[in-house]
């Protein structure tokens, strides 16, 4: 759509200052957002263009790259298999990309799996996750050809049921839950999901049961185990130890005359470096690299490895852009509030998690620096994307903030609360950019009510 008539260069980042406009790849932000805002309104009443996420087409590739670049370098090609997780950003358009570049896809719901099937994944290399998976759910993963986690006893028996009525084969992957201590996933208790009262997972004092009744069926192929620990992890030797617990199980499974364990699945969740280097509390962030090399040398030469990531290879190729509708400070005057038009319903990380983001001017100017809470327009004490944030320049009415490294549950858990519609998603490629999701108007919000307005 637009191109501004500088020439594609090479980036060690995707989001970067030239002189003093925040551009992504080769497009200056606020020409996309001038742009929108100056287009025919329609039905929209004149709203501005903001909030909009703006997703960098080049850092997708390159985050991908890192991993196979990190596999080839372990020498492990045809035995790494990457898994997006597709609940991280299911975009179609962005997963058509990462379905391009030969990736599978971990899907937790139908229609993410539908939206898998969509975009062009290979059915065999999706694989449906989850604690509560519905009938119809298994029934089109089964249809499909697609793989499945065993969650529970009541989940075998679903999977079971469904493939019997189908009189297919399902190939099925064992959840495990090894029941950590918290100590040992340091991360928010939203995010931990092995822990030893997690809902995921199958704890060990139940296995023979379920494993018992998968062998005794049919229609059931068991390939391999499943274990995912949690997200926003820094530390790739927790890859090591959840391989090392997997391939306990397994060899003890082997005894038990399971001899076709081809696929040990170690979940996702490596984190990303949200603080821009700007927190010293937080400990040393892991790579791509340091992953891959903490697994390869533990796997004997017949077992295939899924890693599922989604936060490290979207997470980083998106920004939020909102607009400063005006400054305030609290009665008290100890706070000074920046009201912004994004709110906690386009991005509820930071209310939802206490998750920090990285906040920039979308274009620089001199003026001095404060602290300042930077909060939206939803009826909630708790919409803030940031607190006691220090700002490098003055707020000013009408001024863009990039929010940055949204890309991963960011538009995923954005909702519309306070009848909010969900923002506008743009993708970059170069000094080219495209609608990937129209925003929402109100007609949209009320099409599904029944007898509505």
């Amino acid at each position: 759509m637009a191109e501004p008539g500088a020439s594609q260069i090479q980036l060690p980042t995707a989001f970067y200052y030239l002189n003093d406009d925040f551009l992504c790849e080769n497009t200056p932000v606020h020409l996309i957002q001038n742009e929108l805002e100056n287009a025919p309104s329609g039905k929209d009443d004149c709203r501005p263009a903001t909030p909009l996420y703006i997703y960098s087409q080049a850092q997708l590739h390159r985050n991908i790259q890192g991993y196979k670049n990190a596999i080839q370098s372990a020498k492990m090609l045809d035995r790494i298999h990457i898994f997006y997780a597709v609940k991280a950003n299911a975009n179609l358009h962005l997963m058509e990309l990462v379905r391009k570049q030969n990736c599978g896809a971990v899907t937790v719901s139908g229609y993410e799996l539908q939206a898998a099937l969509n975009s062009g994944f290979v059915p065999e290399m999706i694989l449906l996750n989850g604690n509560g998976k519905q009938i119809w759910e298994i029934r089109l993963a089964l249809k499909n050809g697609c793989m499945l986690n065993v969650d529970s006893l009541f989940d075998a028996e679903n999977i079971i049921s469904v493939a019997r009525e189908l009189q297919k084969p399902a190939r099925v992957l064992i959840r495990v839950n090894p029941g950590l201590e918290k100590s040992s996933t340091p991360v928010h208790s939203y995010l931990s999901t092995a822990l030893k009262n997690s809902k995921f997972g199958i704890p060990l004092h139940q296995f023979d049961q379920i494993l018992e009744l998968l062998k005794a069926e049919r229609f059931i192929q068991l390939v391999g185990l499943h274990c995912h620990v949690g997200s926003t992890i820094r530390d790739a030797a927790v890859y090591s130890t959840v391989t090392r617990i997997l391939l306990d199980i397994r060899q003890k499974l082997i005894t038990q005359g399971c001899n076709n364990l081809k696929y040990l699945d170690i979940g996702g969740g490596l984190g990303i470096d949200y603080y821009h280097g700007t927190s010293e509390g937080q400990s040393p962030l892991s790579s791509t690299g340091d992953l891959i090399q903490a697994i390869a040398s533990l796997l004997p030469p017949d077992v295939e490895v899924i890693i599922e990531p989604g936060r490290s290879i979207v997470g980083n190729t998106g920004i939020l852009v909102t607009k400063i509708l005006g400054i305030k400070k609290s009665p008290d005057g100890g706070k000074q509030f920046v009201v912004v038009d994004a709110a906690m319903n386009d991005l509820i990380r930071p209310s939802f998690y206490q998750a920090y983001h990285h906040v920039l001017p979308v274009c620089k100017t001199d003026s001095s620096e404060g602290i300042y809470d930077i909060v939206g327009p939803v009826c909630e004490s708790g919409d803030f994307l940031a607190v006691d944030r220090r700002l490098t320049q003055q707020p000013v009415k009408g001024e863009l903030l990039a929010i940055m490294d949204v890309g991963a549950y960011g538009i995923a858990m954005a909702s519309n609360y306070n009848m909010r519609g969900r923002a506008m998603e743009v993708m970059v490629d170069g000094n080219k950019w495209k609608i990937i999701r129209r925003r929402e108007n109100f007609e949209s919000l009320v099409q599904t009510m029944i007898d509505g307005v």
